[in-house]
């Protein structure tokens, strides 16, 4: 859920597939799940033992695939932790205590020394599923466990094609970008519901009917409040490197312009 998992010793070679990772080195792997693909790495870690590891963490598609699939352990296993880290109950470490009626599988088979296939073999359905799915989706656990909460963003979305708007139409407290690919026009806003906020393609603000990718960063909820002052941030930002509609000085790095006219000139 975090990371990623360990290879127990007797399986090593099954992954290795006749070509050994060496001690402090690791190789890319593909995992396969369903049909898509993602990268991950098979580590050989330096220690008094060896320890094998397929490392995902930094595949965030993977990591979200994995907390979505299996919401129901996720949810249970960050309040474990929590649990665990607020009573110091004497253990070192932190181990999980998941009941057999708890307890999700994944099946994790290698095929060859780069290809790993994945397939869920149990899921436990609840009627609380698809919430914690959407929570998980957008952070929030992430931002109710973290103790050191350093960040204002909980998640940065990629680029979006405008054909799958409403799919993200209710996601709360972000910054958006809309982008218009043909006439090479920018424009940044906020809104507390996307979706309220913007409709697909249409006309907004001084951005004109037609934009076709939009992209967006969910502020963390107890950051809310400073919607307004990112957004306004971001646009100056943003005005010093784009042409822009209100003659701020700018290297105008790109053919793009920022159509926005309402923000603070400091």
């Amino acid at each position: 859920m975090r990371w990623g998992l360990t290879i127990p010793l007797e399986y090593v070679s099954d992954f290795e597939a006749g070509t050994p990772v060496k001690s402090g080195s690791s190789r890319e792997i593909i995992i396969v799940w369903g049909r898509k693909k993602y990268t991950a790495k098979l580590c050989h870690t330096r220690s008094t033992r060896p320890v094998y590891q397929i490392r995902w963490e930094k595949n965030r598609q993977l990591l979200y695939k994995v907390r979505r699939t299996f919401i129901h352990s996720y949810v249970i296993l960050k309040s474990q932790k929590e649990l665990f880290d607020l009573t110091k109950t004497g253990r070192k470490h932190f181990r999980t205590k998941l009941t057999g009626g708890q307890q999700e599988v994944l099946t994790i088979r290698p095929i060859d020394k780069y290809h790993v296939k994945c397939e869920v073999f149990i899921k436990i359905e609840t009627g609380w599923n698809t919430l914690f799915e959407r929570l998980a989706e957008e952070n929030v656990f992430g931002w109710l466990f973290d103790k050191e909460k350093q960040y204002l963003i909980s998640k940065s979305e990629n680029w979006i094609n405008v054909k799958n708007f409403d799919k993200h139409a209710n996601t709360a407290n972000v910054v958006y970008y809309l982008a218009d690919t043909k006439r090479q026009l920018l424009y940044v806003g906020k809104a507390t519901i996307l979706g309220t906020r913007v409709k697909a393609g249409s006309k907004h603000q001084n951005m004109p009917e037609g934009w076709d990718f939009f992209r967006y960063d969910i502020i963390k909820p107890e950051y809310a409040s400073l919607l307004e002052r990112i957004e306004d941030h971001t646009i100056r930002v943003l005005a010093c490197l784009l042409k822009n509609n209100r003659n701020y000085p700018s290297l105008e790095v790109s053919p793009y312009r920022l159509v926005n006219l309402n923000w603070k000139k400091l």
